[in-house]
């Protein structure tokens, strides 16, 4: 029921936000064989050269709490030019709150969009935090277009992995659903310790 209601609360806050003029709201439900995760992407235009945005990710067992994962991370950004911008951010996670600094390179064509973010990250001591997303998609007719996302996010302190996470996405769209095969990977703690999910994912772009 905790869980629940968790998942509840996030949906009902982004839904609200989704309604101001001009905020994006992109919440995603997974399905896996080992959780259930809830995760979303909220941002906003201050000006054409500051944005802000929250993304917020948990990850919950079906039947214990042992491994519950969760992410919140609010940032602000000034765009340097069409393709840079710095970045800064502070949020939590496992095991507590955090700070970022970094600078982020985007390329966006019509079928294909890459984001690379490198910079420090101080949660109990500084780590290098590199970043990658992909994103491809492909008109299969007038309604429906292939997709393809991959995420992934790395921290390490130069001498082993802190943190690492990997996200693959391929599936289906039509107009803002989204709905696919969904990989979820997980490292910890120089890797010692791993977490696997595989399922179904759906997104809606509000």
């Amino acid at each position: 029921m905790k869980r629940l209601a968790i998942f509840i609360y996030f949906t009902l806050c982004g839904t609200f936000l989704s309604h101001s003029q001009d905020i994006k709201f992109l919440p995603e439900f997974t399905f896996g064989n080992r959780s259930i995760g809830y995760q979303h992407y909220i941002g906003y235009d201050l000006s054409k050269k500051w944005s802000i945005n929250n993304i917020t990710l948990f990850d919950t067992e079906y039947n214990n709490d042992n491994n519950n994962m969760f992410f919140i991370r609010n940032m602000l950004s000034y765009a340097i030019n069409k393709s840079f911008k710095a970045n800064v951010a502070f949020g939590v996670k496992n095991p507590g709150g955090f700070n970022t600094i970094t600078l982020q390179y985007a390329l966006n064509t019509k079928n294909f969009s890459l984001n690379y973010n490198i910079g420090t990250t101080y949660q109990n001591g500084f780590t290098l935090e590199q970043s990658l997303i992909l994103n491809y998609s492909k008109r299969i007719n007038t309604a429906y277009k292939f997709f393809t996302r991959l995420f992934t996010v790395m921290n390490t302190n130069l001498k082993y992995l802190d943190r690492g996470i990997q996200q693959l996405r391929i599936g289906i769209k039509k107009e803002a659903l989204h709905v696919s095969l969904a990989i979820n990977l997980d490292q910890f703690k120089k890797a010692e310790k791993t977490l696997e999910n595989f399922g179904i994912a759906f997104k809606y772009n509000f």
